[in-house]
Parts: structure tokens; sequence; C-alpha cells
């Protein structure tokens, strides 16, 4: 019943309303989006979900009534969408240096354990606090260079700092202890491994932040370029570029950096920064330079007060549109279901090896094979996720409108189940070679969990804007018949755009990390009161919170079933 559900929505189209209508219609939606003064439009629930045609796309109401449809724009050239999301490459490129080096780079300064964990939470809360944010601010620029470019540049600049802070932080932090306390050298010694931990640790919270920002603007910008019926192309390409990406970080970081490029620093860590910041602005620059942006009018009477913004937040997060809601829902449980495997999915594999090697687990050369086995695990993972990201949007691309069944809700929905068919296997899956495997599998998943959200957020912000330039031109004809136009509900209503959208489809990625954090503590502490000291099976505990993530997934799969996709 679900799936007829599903299949049903996909084929109808949103309304703009009770009254429908129908003008010239094309092929394609315009390419370029319409300029018009900031309005309100209507985001009611039934308005998403009704039968019908779409309406056409009209000239704005700024252009003669008699004049022509000229809508043969080719949309964007294979080079200008390179050009617009390899910013993505260089976002997850630096990524990687927090995600392969964070935690050991951290305790190799003696920061505990638990401490470092405390660490690990800048990721959610820099989404939960940043990404709204800096989208909202951002659909609001007017500068001259654009609403997204000046906001890229400016925190692409404060990531580079942060990342030279994570890199010298025992430098820095001599420098401070030399000046504080002179030459009384054991002083100086002490302050410097204390100061160490703070730089390092504050440079890593800040790197969250602005690296989420920088993310956060250039999904948007991918959303506001492209037009309708190129947004899946784009968001495949953008997919494309975080997993390779990965896979070259992840590899740069297990070559022997310091030995290649000396110059660069004397430890991995100087060196692998270094190259970060390299790639990072050579991306986000190149970007920058390809892609045009439409200026944001100003208008006169945008005179709110300074909380504005908070409310405008609060308000999209209350109010969202019913097939941004449909796919948040969706997106909650799947994360729920993602960031197991993401936090524990490596030591899994790592107490496999352990418990098949039991007999010198404590010698260095051991634990080195095992975190050797899970780095190739992950390996693998990520080299699966860059073919599934070029092979699978390539064939739904090519089928979808000729078979039905490949969709793009149905291929999200498959995704959740091969997740928590691979995620329930923890429980029976006891070699080394299995569980790699299995985060093999893991990668095809991934490639789709990083392209279809994005691009049907994609359709739904194309959309919005060519309703609301079609929806100007009606009210134009409205208000030529009838001499005045009355006062339209959409008009008490607030206009989410699409920086805001994504802010808020972020936050339902962030609230499940720290569930996931606070129910894994529970089922570690359950697997140690159960499990006596003697017959202790590590990986047990892990496999148990990686079979909660496949639980999870099997609820997302449900509800996708009922995520609403507009269509031109």
């Amino acid at each position: 019943m679900a799936g007829n559900s599903n299949e049903a929505s996909d084929t109808k189209t949103p309304l703009l309303g009770q009254q429908q209508h129908h003008y010239n219609t094309t092929a394609r939606p315009p390419v370029s989006r319409p300029k018009y003064k900031r309005r309100r439009s209507s985001f009611d629930a039934s308005t998403y979900n009704s039968a019908g045609q779409s309406p056409g796309y009209v000239r704005s109401s700024a252009s003669s009534f008699h004049e022509p449809l000229v809508l043969s724009d080719p949309g964007l050239s294979l080079s200008k969408i390179l050009g617009l999301t390899i910013c993505m490459a260089g976002v997850q490129f630096t990524w990687t240096v927090e995600l392969s080096y964070g935690t050991p780079y951290l305790l190799s300064l003696n920061l505990s354990k638990e401490l470092t964990a405390l660490v690990w939470l800048a990721g959610p809360l820099s989404g939960l606090l940043v990404q709204p944010l800096i989208g909202a601010f951002s659909d609001k620029c007017t500068s001259r260079f654009g609403k997204r470019r000046p906001f890229i540049v400016i925190a692409g600049l404060l990531t580079c700092f942060s990342m030279i802070g994570v890199a010298y932080a025992r430098e820095i932090a001599h420098l401070i202890a030399n000046v504080l306390y002179g030459d009384d050298l054991d002083a100086v010694s002490h302050a410097t491994r204390t100061y160490a931990i703070l730089v390092a640790v504050a440079s890593f919270y800040f790197l969250d932040f602005t690296l989420n920002a920088v993310q956060a603007i250039c999904r948007a910008l991918i959303l506001d370029v492209p037009p309708l019926w190129q947004q899946d192309e784009a968001n495949a390409w953008s997919a494309r570029m975080c997993n390779s990406a990965m896979v070259i970080g992840y590899f740069v970081g297990f070559v022997d950096l310091v030995k290649l490029c000396p110059w660069l620093g004397n430890t991995q860590i100087k060196v692998f920064c270094a190259v970060a910041i390299l790639v990072f602005c050579i991306t986000l620059a190149i970007t920058c330079v390809t892609t045009q942006e439409k200026k944001l009018d100003r208008e006169e009477e945008d005179n709110q007060p300074w909380y504005s913004t908070f409310v405008y937040i609060w308000r999209a997060f209350r109010f969202l549109p019913r097939p941004v809601q449909t796919l948040c829902n969706t997106q909650f449980f799947a994360w729920m279901g993602w960031f197991p495997f993401l936090f524990y999915s490596t030591q899994w594999v790592s107490d496999i090896y352990f418990s098949t090697h039991p007999s010198d687990k404590g010698t260095d050369g051991n634990w080195a094979e095992g975190t050797r086995a899970g780095s190739f695990a992950l390996l693998c993972y990520s080299v699966i996720s860059v073919i599934a990201g070029v092979v699978i949007p390539a064939v739904v691309s090519k089928y979808e409108k000729t078979k039905t069944w490949l969709s793009l809700t149905n291929v999200y929905t498959a995704s959740h189940l091969v997740v928590a068919a691979a995620l329930l296997s923890a429980w029976f899956v006891k070699s080394v070679a299995g569980a790699t495997v299995v985060l093999a599998i893991m990668g095809i998943p991934w490639a789709i969990v990083l392209w279809v959200p994005f691009s049907l957020v994609g359709e739904f912000v194309s959309y919005e804007d060519e309703r609301r330039q079609s929806q100007q031109f009606v009210d134009a004809v409205s208000a030529g018949v009838a001499g005045t136009s009355s006062p339209r509900l959409e008009d008490q209503q607030e206009d989410f755009d699409a920086g805001m959208i994504l802010g808020v489809h972020n936050m339902y990625i962030v609230f499940p990390q720290f569930a996931v954090a606070i129910i894994a503590a529970f089922i570690f502490a359950a697997a140690d009161a159960v499990d006596s000291p003697e017959g202790k099976d590590e990986s047990s505990s892990v496999a148990s919170v990686l079979a909660f993530g496949g639980m999870m997934a099997l609820i997302a799969a449900a509800f996708s079933r009922f995520v609403i996709r507009v269509k031109s």
C-alpha cells in the first residue's frame, strides 16, 4: 500500500492552490532564476499533496502578456557543473584530516579518551547551530558578489586558520608558555603540554564550525544555480566529488607524507594539513571564479529587528513544506542508522581481528595489524562508494522515465534496506573478511545518501522559484482584470529559501548524532554488565550497536515510502 501511494505521488505535481491556470508550457523549465522581489509563498500541506497538472512556466509579470515565451536555454554545461561542485571535493578532503587523524592526534597530546569523546561533540553542535544560521544570513545577503560567495571566502579563510592551529598546536602552546613563564624551563614544559591540548581542542572546534559553514554554503550554491531539470545531475556530481575526495584523502593520509614532502612539516599531521589547505583553497577558488550567481535585490522595507533571523529559523523548523518535511522525517531515522556505522565500524573490524588473534594482543605489531585491517575495510568502502556514485545516478537518469520502478524515491528506499541488511548481519559476522565485505557493501547506500536527499531538496527549491514566477504572472493578470489584488494567505507566511531549508534539513541529520551517542553508551554498559570478564567478547557490544542502526534503517525505509517528490 505504501509503495503504491509513493508511486502515485511521483506522478502527481503540486498545485498552486485550489484554482489552477494553464499557460504556455514547454518540455523544459527556464534555466535562469526568476527575478522577483522577495515575496511570501504558501507552504500549506495540501498544496503539495494534490492531484493535477503542473502550472506552466511563464514569463514574469514585468514582461508583455502577449510576448511569446522563449525557453530554449540548454542549462549548465558539464564544465560549469564540475566547476560548481568541485568545492565539495575540497570540503570532503578537509574532513578526512579530522576523521582520520583527529582522535590519534588528540591522544598523542595526552588528552584522555573521555575528553576526546567530548571534543567530537563539536560536529553535531556546529551542525545544529552554524548551518541554519549561515543559511539564513546568506539567503538575505545582497552583496554584489552574490548571496553565497562572500560567505564561502570568509568561512574558507577561517577554516585555513583553524587547520594551522590544529597542525601547530604544540608550537603555538610553546610560544604562549615562553611569553608567560620566561626562563622557568619546568614551568614552560608543563604549561606547553596543557596549552597544546587547549589550542588543539579549540582549533578542532573552530574547524568544525567553519568547515560546516563552508559545506552549508556550497550545498546551497549547488541548489541555487542549476534549473529544476538539472538538479539530479548536479547533486550526483556533488556526491561523486565527495566520494572521490574521501578516497584520495584517506589514501594521502596513509602515505608517509613527511618522507615525500619534508619541506611542508616534520610531522604527518602538519604535512596533511598543509596539503588539505592547498586542495581546499584551490577547489573553492575554482567554484567562486567559474560560478555566476544572481545578485539579490535589496528591499527598501526590510527593516527587521535583530532577532528576526532566529524567528526565521524557528518558523522554518516549525512550518516546513510537506515535501521537505517528509524527507526530513526519513533522514532522521536514516542517520540513526548511519551514525553507529560511521562511529564504530572500524572499531568493530579491529575487535574481530583481536578476537581471532588473542595470543599477543598487547604487542605493538598486532595492534598495528588490527588498525590496518580496519583501515583496509574503510578504504574498500570508500572505493565502492565512488563506483556506485558514478554508476547508480547514470543508470537512474537513463531509465527512470521508461522504468517507473527505477525512480529516485525507490532507489532511496532500497538504500535503507541495504543498510538494514548489512548492519543487522553484524550479529553473525565473525571474521575480518566477512566484516570487510559488510563495510564494502555499505559504500553503495552511502553514495545514494549523499545524492538522493539533496537532489530531492534541490528539485523542491527550483520548483518553488519557478512557481513564484508563474504566480507573479497570475497575480498581475488578476490585478489587471479586477483593478486590485486582494490579500493572499501566501502574503502572511514566511518564504524559506535554499540556505534555510538545507539548514533545517541538516538539523534532522544532527539530532540523531546526539541520540546515537547516548543509546550506544547504554548498549555498551548493558553489554559490560551481562558479559563476564573471562568470557567477554568486545566485538559483540559493538555489533549490537551496529544492529541497532540496522533497525533504524528499516524504519527509515518505511518512512521513505511517504516522501513527496515535486516534478516539472
